[in-house]
């Protein structure tokens, strides 16, 4: 078949459903293969990046402002303000009276401050290595807060509504994650390789395949159904001595070439998919230097 028409010919649906189901098990198996490898290499990363287990405490603290005195108060003090000051000296020093055994740089490695909804909701987060560490800093700011309520105008009260026990934060819990990620670029990837070997495969999936390379050998369809009966009933005669010949049957043997000739004509059986252009035109040309009558093919 000129190379012109077999690469610039429109999609056959057939053929391209034909490969698919062909190569099916590859995307599964590429699908699997993808999750598996992006859930290991994902915990593999978190357990090197990840290090020590890792200690949170997270406690949530009530603000009562004064409207009275100061009706715009809750205007300074956002979540970005409370970081600040979750880890200024006024706070962190009165934390230090309470667990004098603590450093200043203990807490300020390990405290973080977040307000979530509410302005006067503010959440003090605890986290760090040391087990005892995370707890003691923890404890100091719930008597710490509420002290340093009393040197600010604009607070009436901080009181302390949770006392949170301390548990253990992986950041890295995203395993299903990894494994959809994993999973989906083996997805497109198998696809894409599935696609692209369909453009350069030759094998004969379809009428349309057999047509544009055999014009001239009339396709009768699939054994046993109307198409078939039709066209075999149309095309050959019906009492007709036709031999059937699948190109893994064929044989340069000269007395089978003799039975062929004798023979009303060959019918090739088509094994759709597995016969390529190049493996039958071997058949088909063979045939034909032997002056065999080829008058059609069946799947």
């Amino acid at each position: 078949m000129p190379e012109q028409n077999k690469y610039n010919r429109s999609l056959d649906l057939k053929r391209f459903w034909r490969q698919f189901k062909k190569r099916f098990w590859m995307v599964i198996a590429a699908t699997v293969i993808g999750a598996i490898v992006g859930l290991v290499v994902y915990i593999i990363y978190s357990n090197v990046v990840g290090g020590d287990t890792v200690y949170r405490v997270r406690n949530d603290y009530f603000v009562t402002f004064d409207y009275d005195e100061f009706p715009n108060g809750p205007d300074y003090f956002n979540a970005y303000t409370w970081d600040g000051i979750l880890r200024d000296n006024p706070v962190v020093d009165k934390a230090l009276e309470v667990a004098p055994d603590v450093t200043k740089q203990d807490v300020l490695d390990a405290v973080t401050g977040e307000i979530l909804g509410d302005y006067r909701v503010l959440t003090v987060i605890v986290t760090g290595t040391d087990k005892e560490l995370v707890k003691k800093i923890s404890d100091a700011y719930m008597t710490a807060l509420p002290a340093f309520a009393d040197s600010l105008e604009q607070i009436e009260a901080i009181d302390c509504w949770t006392d949170a026990e301390i548990e253990i934060y992986d950041e890295y819990t995203r395993e299903p994650n990894a494994a959809f990620l994993g999973g989906l670029i083996g997805l497109l990837v198998s696809i894409f390789a599935v696609l692209l070997y369909g453009i350069f495969d030759d094998g004969i999936y379809s009428e349309r395949d057999w047509a544009m390379n055999y014009p001239d050998i009339p396709y009768l369809g699939k054994r046993d159904t109307d198409e078939y009966r039709a066209n075999r009933s149309h095309l050959l005669r019906y009492d007709g001595n036709y031999i059937e010949l699948s190109s893994d049957q064929m044989r340069y043997d000269l007395d089978e070439f003799d039975r062929m000739r004798a023979a009303d004509g060959v019918i090739i059986l088509l094994r759709a998919g597995k016969d390529t252009a190049d493996k039958m035109d071997k058949v088909v040309y063979t045939l034909k230097k032997q002056n065999v009558n080829v008058v059609g093919v069946m799947e």
